[in-house]
C-alpha cells in the first residue's frame, strides 16, 4: 500500500510507511485524547486518529484562551480527492454565520488549522464553510511537489493486486473520508457508472467496494466504506 502522511501512523504495516512522519493521522478513537499543555502541539494531539478530533486536541493542548474557544466552532472535517486533481482538499464545516458573517468569524479558526495541518502533502488546500455550507474561506495547506492522493494511490494498488478491479478503477470520480465528533471515520467512493445504463453496474460497485477494504487493509482510520453509483441507485457498503 501507498497510504501516506497520517496514514503511516497509525500501525499499519511497515509497507505503508512511505513517506514518514507526516501529519495526517487516520485512525479511530471516540474522545478527544489529551495534550501536554504546551504551547506546542503534543505526539498524541497530531496523533488523534480522527481529524476534527485530533485538530480539537491540539488547540487544547495551547494555553491561549482563545484557541480553547475555537475548539467549539469546528463541527465536521472531510478529505477529498477527485479525479483529476492533483491533490486533496480539506473541508471544515463551522457553525459560525449565518449569512455573510461567516467570513469575518471563520478567520482564527483557519489560521489555526493551517498551522496544525503543517504542510502535510495529503491536502493542496482547506475550505471552510459557514451555516449552511457556503464556502466562506479558503486557505492554502501544501504546495509542494509531491503531493499524496489516496485515490490515485487506490487505482494503482489495485491495477498491481487486484486484477478484477482493474478495469473499474478508472470509474471512480470521487474518494472522500469524513469525520465526525462521534470519532469514526467513513469512506464514500463515488463512480460514473449510470445504473440504468449498465446491467452490471451493482456488480462493479460491490467489486470495488471488495477492493477498497483489500486496499484499506485494516486501518482504523474509518470504520465503513460506501460505493455509489453515479445516479445513486446503485451503492454497496462494507466495513473496514
Amino acid at each position: 500500500m501507498g497510504k501516506t502522511g497520517r496514514f503511516a501512523r497509525t500501525g499499519m504495516r511497515a509497507g505503508v510507511l512511505a513517506t514518514g512522519a507526516l501529519l495526517l493521522t487516520v485512525g479511530c478513537s471516540g474522545s478527544d485524547g489529551g495534550g501536554s499543555g504546551s504551547a506546542s502541539p503534543s505526539a498524541s494531539a497530531k496523533d488523534n486518529p480522527n481529524l476534527l478530533l485530533g485538530f480539537r486536541t491540539w488547540l487544547k493542548t495551547n494555553d491561549s484562551e482563545r484557541d480553547d474557544a475555537l475548539a467549539g466552532h469546528a463541527l465536521n472535517v472531510s478529505l477529498d480527492y477527485r479525479s483529476g486533481d492533483r491533490d486533496g482538499v480539506v473541508e471544515v464545516l463551522t457553525d459560525y454565520g449565518p449569512w455573510g458573517e461567516a467570513e469575518d468569524q471563520v478567520g482564527p479558526l483557519a489560521k489555526a488549522f493551517t498551522t496544525w495541518w503543517d504542510e502535510d502533502p495529503a491536502a493542496g488546500s482547506a475550505h471552510f464553510l459557514g451555516q449552511g455550507g457556503k464556502t466562506a474561506k479558503k486557505a492554502k495547506l501544501y504546495d509542494g511537489d509531491k503531493p499524496s492522493n489516496l485515490l490515485e494511490e487506490f487505482r494503482s494498488w489495485s491495477v498491481k493486486n487486484s486484477p478484477s478491479s482493474e478495469r473499474l478503477t478508472p470509474h471512480i470520480t470521487e474518494l472522500t473520508i469524513g469525520y465526525g465528533a462521534k470519532g469514526s471515520g467513513a469512506v464514500t467512493v463515488s463512480t460514473d457508472y449510470v445504473t440504468h445504463k449498465d446491467d452490471k453496474t451493482q456488480q462493479n460497485v460491490d467489486a470495488l467496494s471488495e477492493a477498497f477494504a483489500d486496499w484499506w487493509d485494516g486501518d482504523e482510520s474509518a470504520e465503513s466504506v460506501t460505493v455509489t453509483s453515479e445516479d445513486q441507485g446503485s451503492h454497496a457498503e462494507r466495513r473496514l
